[in-house]
């Protein structure tokens, strides 16, 4: 009987998955019976053959495209093994046995859904991983990068040895039953992003308590995916912030967030194409926002688009 069923989303970082699965090995003990599940989103890296030729133990399930972390979750829940599943992100670092520590915790603490450790940055800093529900305040200072007065989005950095209980943490670092998974008939697939929280809101309404436990920790690194591609990145950042209200927001919160999006889209465009003479990321992240803008005419954030 396999206790743990790890599923590890790849896109194109094969150094930083390579250290990740050898960090789970070498930290996590023989008492725990786990497996190592691997969805790879088309990587043009060389990804796949590294890790068929380093951990041929571990399963791959290799996709012909992107098809986002939210769907490439559910392909690895749907065969995985595991009582429990931790969907762990590719840019993490293991630095202690956090696989113990998560495991015993949901067995003792039955009224709790989902848990997620501390993360840390490779300087030692605490990460921003669990947040309050979006308010249409919050996201809006969210998307115009005025995070410091966001108040209401996140926590204060809470750091003692017993567990927080907030409103959803982020799945990078997701530990939960499996059953739970199923219940829930896993991530939205049509979330490109905020797919966690929109998990945790649907496991809260169940009863489930979201659980940041900070006395263990990992290292993450932070976007290495979302680096590759800033097109599918900031699209699929914005238009899934107006899906995720679509889904638990009225009407009117819905109208003013998409009109707030399309002012930052347009404003990002000018600005940006401005600068794309300078350096090669200016000119990929013009055209990641002027592609977000086609789609924004085209409606694509409708549900099941």
């Amino acid at each position: 009987m396999i206790d743990i069923s790890i599923i590890i989303v790849n896109y194109n970082v094969k150094e930083y998955i390579i250290d990740c699965i050898q960090s789970i090995i070498r930290w996590t003990p023989e008492t725990i019976q786990y497996e190592i599940i691997v969805v790879d989103n088309n990587s043009q890296d060389g990804s796949v053959n590294a890790l068929e030729t380093k951990f041929p133990e571990i399963t791959i399930l290799k996709n012909k495209n992107n098809i986002g972390f939210p769907r490439a979750i559910n392909q690895g829940a749907n065969i995985a093994n595991g009582a429990y599943l931790f969907l762990l992100n590719p840019d993490t670092l293991f630095l202690e046995d956090s696989m113990t520590a998560l495991y015993s915790f949901l067995e003792h603490n039955h009224h709790v859904g989902i848990v997620g450790p501390k993360l840390i940055s490779t300087d030692g800093n605490i990460q921003q991983s669990y947040w309050k529900y979006p308010t249409l305040n919050s996201a809006i200072l969210s998307i115009y990068h005025l995070d410091f007065l966001n108040n209401n989005k996140n926590y204060i950095h809470y750091d003692k040895s017993n567990y927080l209980s907030v409103d959803a943490i982020s799945g990078g670092s997701f530990f939960l039953a499996k059953n739970l998974f199923n219940d829930l008939n896993g991530f939205n697939d049509n979330l490109f992003w905020m797919e966690d929280i929109d998990f945790c809101k649907r496991a809260s309404t169940l009863g489930h308590k979201i659980a940041y436990l900070p006395k263990t920790k990992l290292i993450h690194y932070i976007g290495k995916s979302s680096e590759k591609n800033w097109v599918v990145t900031i699209s699929n950042r914005l238009l899934s912030k107006i899906k995720y209200f679509k889904l638990h927001h009225g009407s009117f919160e819905v109208m003013t967030l998409i009109t707030a999006i399309y002012l930052l889209v347009v404003v990002k465009c000018a600005y940006l194409l401005l600068l794309s003479s300078f350096s090669s990321v200016y000119r990929k992240k013009f055209i990641g926002y002027l592609t977000t803008l086609k789609l924004l005419l085209q409606k694509q954030y409708q549900i099941g688009s």
